[in-house]
C-alpha cells in the first residue's frame, strides 16, 4: 500500500463520527492531526503548533478496519 492510500485512510478516519480522533501530543484540544508526506515519509501534523508524529498506527494498514470505517461513514 502506498503512502497516498494510507494518507486517504487517515483523512477518512479523522472525518468519521464516533471514533477517537488522532490529536496533538502537545495539546489535545488543538485541531485534529492531518497526514502529510514529507521527505522522511508519511507523518501526522498538528495544524496549530509544530507537533509532528512519525508513528502511523497499524490499523491504517488493515484492510478490514478500513472496510469497517467505510461502513460506518455510510451509516451517517
Amino acid at each position: 500500500m502506498n503512502e497516498e492510500d494510507v494518507k486517504q485512510r487517515i483523512k477518512d478516519y479523522q472525518q468519521a463520527e464516533g471514533v477517537k480522533s488522532l490529536t496533538c501530543g502537545n495539546n489535545s484540544s488543538h485541531e485534529k492531526l492531518y497526514p502529510k508526506v514529507l521527505d522522511q515519509g508519511l507523518v501526522l501534523l498538528c495544524p496549530n503548533c509544530n507537533y509532528m508524529q512519525t508513528y502511523i498506527p497499524d490499523l491504517f494498514f488493515d484492510d478490514g478496519f478500513y472496510d469497517w470505517l467505510r461502513g460506518m461513514k455510510s451509516l451517517i
